[in-house]
């Protein structure tokens, strides 16, 4: 179900994204906390790969540190027990396969996320170039200047949303490689550490906590002694 509502919210900002591309590259309805994550209009694919790859070194940290031992002598530390075993030893001794398919995916994001980057930036200096190359061959004439240099907005903007449409088929691809990788169990608690992460992005009072928090970026540091 929420790998479906996953699937669906980026079906759905594909479908978007030819009336106004630009309102979702630049969601202005992102939050601070929210900002920071975001790249090509929506949550950057390292955050599922870094997410996953959290509940496994987290989990078996965890069970090391107690030197594999569940439950202590007194029963006072019951946590695993409190839940049922095939949850809390989800992530225990995760298969190769899957450590196998996760190094895959985060070879291939350092492949194409650069690569998509790459665009953007053609992209823009293309539009530079071009509206200064119009402007010039116009010599001021507002009416002719209006049409080619939205010519050339035109042309950029349909390059901004087939790649928006690319990031999205990305993210969409993680999530499914994530999903077919991982067993019943390990999907299920990654997609909802994944939701409860981006809810949590959303909490009134961490929002607030942040708010207050943050440094501006224009305050000079104190210099290190």
């Amino acid at each position: 179900m929420l790998h479906h509502h996953f699937q669906s919210y980026y079906h759905a900002l594909d479908l978007a994204s030819s009336h106004d591309v630009a309102q979702l590259l630049f969601p202005d309805w992102r939050n601070s906390l929210e900002k920071p994550f975001l790249w090509l209009g929506d949550f950057h694919p390292y955050l599922f790969t870094n997410l996953l790859r959290s509940f496994i070194n987290d989990t078996n940290k965890y069970i090391d540190d107690k030197n594999d031992v569940l439950i202590n002598v007194g029963g006072e530390n019951c946590e695993f027990f409190d839940k049922p075993w095939e949850i809390a030893m989800a992530w225990r001794a995760p298969s190769k396969i899957l450590m196998t398919r996760i190094d895959q995916v985060e070879c291939g994001l350092r492949l194409m996320v650069p690569a998509l980057v790459n665009r953007v930036r053609k992209a823009q200096a293309g539009l530079m170039e071009r509206m200064v190359e119009d402007w010039v061959w116009c010599q001021g004439r507002k009416e002719t200047a209006r049409t080619v240099i939205g010519e050339a907005v035109a042309v950029e903007m349909e390059e901004m949303v087939s790649l928006f449409l690319d990031a999205n088929r990305l993210r969409r691809s993680v999530l499914a490689e994530i999903i077919s990788a991982t067993s019943v169990y390990q999907a299920a608690l990654f997609l909802l550490g994944l939701a409860q992460f981006l809810v949590g992005l959303r909490d009134p009072a961490l929002l607030s906590e942040f708010e207050r928090c943050k440094t501006p970026l224009n305050k000079p540091s104190r210099p290190a002694l």
